[in-house]
């Protein structure tokens, strides 16, 4: 999918609610305006000055530690051993 339409909740899928989900996942408003191809900020920022720092959630890896990736959708051969080097990765063309 090259990274479009994914969202990451820093839960396990064990413990994901509708709340979690509202929590993160974008409103109708946007989610319309991205089907007009229109910009919509998300997640909004409005709250945000540019030099405040922007509270992000704790992650369950670190830079530097070893994981097992998905690469394909074989739950069984779908996976490759990895390292984690980066942080928060976005692409510019990702919502």
């Amino acid at each position: 999918s090259g990274g479009r339409g994914m969202l990451g909740i820093p839960l396990e899928s064990k413990d994901v609610t509708k709340e979690a989900l509202l929590e993160v996942f974008p409103t109708e408003d946007v989610l319309n305006a991205w089907a007009r191809g229109e910009e919509a900020e998300w997640p909004p920022m409005d709250d945000y000055d540019d030099d405040q720092e922007f509270e992000r959630p704790r992650l369950r890896f670190e830079v530097g530690q070893r994981v097992s990736c998905r690469v394909g959708p074989d739950p069984v051969t779908g996976w490759a051993p990895g390292k984690v080097i980066m942080l928060w990765y976005r692409e510019p063309n990702w919502p």
